[in-house]
C-alpha cells in the first residue's frame, strides 16, 4: 500500500510540476498574434488554415507551404462542395468531418477539409460551389473562391 500511494505522490508531483512549467513559461520566440489568441492552436510554420471567412481574400504563401481549407458542409441533405483548383495547387487531402453531434441529430452537417501544397509559383485559384449535384445551377448557390499567390521557393545555396 504505501508502494501505491509513493506512485501515486509521484505522479502528482509530475503533474503539478508540467502545469507550472506552462505557467511560468517565457513569451520568448512566441508571435505577437499568438499572444491575442492565447487559446489557438499553433499552426506550424508553412501552414495556413483558412475558412468561409477568407471567402473572396487574396493569400500570400510560398512554395510548398500547405493551405487547409475548412467548409460547413451537409452531404446528408445532399449539399456538397464542388470544388476546383488550378494546377499550382495540388490537393494532397479532401475529407469529410462530421459534426459530433451527426448520428444524434437527423440533417446534422460538419466540416470538409482539403489540404492543398503550393507546387507552382505565380497566381492560383481556388473556386467553390455549394449545391446538390442532381438540380441545376440557379445562379444563387454558395461560392468560395481565393486567390493564391505562390512566392517561388529561393535556390539553394551551395
Amino acid at each position: 500500500m504505501n508502494q501505491f500511494h509513493a506512485i501515486v505522490n509521484i505522479g502528482v508531483i509530475c503533474l503539478i510540476t508540467v502545469a507550472f512549467a506552462g505557467c511560468l513559461g517565457s513569451n520568448q520566440g512566441k508571435p505577437e498574434s499568438q499572444e491575442a489568441f492565447p487559446n489557438e492552436t499553433p499552426i506550424q510554420v508553412g501552414h495556413l488554415i483558412v475558412n468561409e471567412q477568407q471567402n473572396t481574400a487574396t493569400i500570400y504563401v510560398n512554395q510548398t507551404d500547405t493551405i487547409t481549407l475548412n467548409l460547413p458542409e451537409n452531404p446528408t441533405t445532399g449539399y456538397e462542395w464542388n470544388l476546383t483548383t488550378t494546377p499550382g495547387l495540388r490537393v494532397t487531402n479532401d475529407t469529410y468531418l462530421p459534426s459530433p453531434t451527426s448520428g444524434k441529430v437527423v440533417g446534422s452537417g460538419g466540416t470538409h477539409i482539403w489540404d492543398m501544397t503550393a507546387v507552382n509559383p505565380g497566381e492560383q485559384k481556388i473556386q467553390g460551389i455549394y449545391r446538390r449535384s442532381w438540380e441545376p445551377v440557379s445562379g444563387n448557390e454558395t461560392t468560395f473562391s481565393m486567390t493564391v499567390v505562390v512566392a517561388q521557393k529561393p535556390a539553394a545555396n551551395h
